[in-house]
């Protein structure tokens, strides 16, 4: 198995505008269609029509391949859906890009991407499919189980600890409720792959154990890509030691392209709360951020990404409040950090009780932060970490964070449009809908 660093791999799009074959509803161009079932790029600049695309998948399989003689990108422009029980191949030597969905509604079907970069997904991005307990889903050479239910992806996981597994659809939890433990309770040490699909509504309260999120934890080779989530509502209410988030609550993995967008992640104990994870032990998180509000009551640790890192966090950020008690680690994006943090920011507003450490960024740190921004308004706090000056970390107004990509933060990664995010930094391939 073989996965590209994320921010390694988005390093493609730094590249200056170069060869590219488009997926789009432009009339097809620079393509050899003479093979049946293949369909070959003949020239830097090419198109394939996407009616033509689906016509030809109603009647056998199809491949589409770059130009050899070129470092040519994928873009898929516009979305693709074909009915029939024929698949589709998309191979090249560079990168792929989803900007529209890729819709696999046939019974029987496949999609195969054999691509060196991506896939990465812009806004509207996604692959799904209608029909996962038939279809087929491989990725550079890996096959992926395809579960379209929270319940799924437990039974997946229980089967398969260390297998590699994929979201074939959005999924709204509404109709399971409010469930009183946590669903992925096998550690999971495989893949998962939202493909740009989101799970809304994920609700539940948890009197009984102390590891609560929608998976318990994420071990040392586990990953978990492209995970989406919003609307969600976490409550961990054991007496002891609650370590709770919405996604995971223990990471000792690599998460990566990953939100949790509106809802609340509470307790009303000592615990170690984030909105994306709980406890980052030795974990890497990147690309990824969260907006939702984070509560806890005395002692512990209290983040609006992660409640307590001990790992490696890079090029993400919080948007959420986070509030807590007395004797309290209180940080806008990480509670308590005994980790490396960089490239990153936070808005939320912080607030604990007595003897808490509060601070715009980070609530108490132990280890050096690079390049990492508070909003000084918006936090309601002057500092960025534990109530003192920290070296890396900077706080800018509303209007200064909206101005642009502060110093540090990398192009090809980052994003800066007044139309996305309140004008504030995003992701360039992590964007809500």
């Amino acid at each position: 198995m073989r996965i590209l660093g994320i921010a390694a791999a988005l390093l493609l799009a730094s590249v200056p505008a170069h060869a590219t074959l488009q997926l789009s509803f432009k009339p097809t161009k620079n393509m050899d269609c003479s093979d049946p079932g293949v369909c070959i790029a003949t020239d830097a600049d090419a198109v394939m029509n996407i009616d033509e695309l689906t016509t030809m998948l109603e009647t056998s399989d199809m491949r589409i391949e770059t130009d050899g003689l070129f470092f040519q990108d994928v873009e898929v422009q516009k979305p693709i859906a074909w009915a029939s029980s024929h698949g589709l191949t998309i191979e090249g030597t560079d990168a792929m890009f989803l900007h529209a969905p890729i819709s696999v509604l046939g019974t029987g079907s496949f999609l195969d991407i054999k691509i060196g970069g991506g896939p990465f997904y812009g806004r509207g991005g996604a692959i799904k499919f209608a029909d996962p307990a038939t279809a087929r889903l491989t990725i550079d050479g890996d096959a992926y189980i395809l579960v379209n239910s929270i319940a799924g992806l437990a039974d997946a996981v229980a089967h398969h600890p260390g297998g590699m597994i994929a979201l074939a659809n959005d999924y709204d939890a509404r109709p399971d409720g409010q469930v009183r433990s946590a669903p992925v309770k096998t550690p999971f040490n495989g893949t998962f792959d939202g493909l740009g699909n989101v799970i809304s509504h994920f609700s539940i309260w948890d009197t009984q154990d102390n590891v609560v999120a929608l998976f318990t934890q994420l071990q040392g080779q586990g990953r978990i890509l492209r995970a989406r989530m919003t609307k969600v509502n976490v409550l961990s209410e054991n007496t002891f030691n609650n370590v709770a988030a919405a996604l995971v609550a223990i990471n000792s993995g690599l998460i990566a392209d990953s939100y949790v967008d509106k809802g609340t992640v509470r307790t009303d104990f000592h615990g170690v709360l984030g909105g994306l994870v709980g406890e980052s032990d030795r974990g890497t998180i990147v690309d990824s951020w969260t907006n939702v509000s984070v509560e806890g009551a005395q002692g512990g640790d209290f983040g609006g990404l992660i409640g307590s890192n001990g790992g490696k966090v890079q090029n993400v950020y919080a948007l959420g409040r986070v509030i807590a008690g007395d004797q309290t680690d209180v940080g806008g994006l990480v509670g308590f950090n005994g980790g490396h943090v960089s490239k990153a920011y936070a808005t939320g507003h912080v607030s604990g009780g007595q003897n808490a450490q509060v601070g715009g960024l980070v609530g108490h740190s132990l280890k050096p932060i690079r390049d990492t921004y508070w909003d000084t308004e918006t936090s309601g706090t002057e500092f960025g970490v534990g109530g003192h000056d920290f070296d890396g970390v900077t706080g800018l107004t509303s209007a200064e964070l909206a101005a642009g990509l502060p110093p540090g933060f990398e192009p090809f990664v980052w994003g800066h449009d007044p139309r996305i995010n309140k004008s504030r930094p995003y992701l360039l391939h992590n964007v809500t809908r």
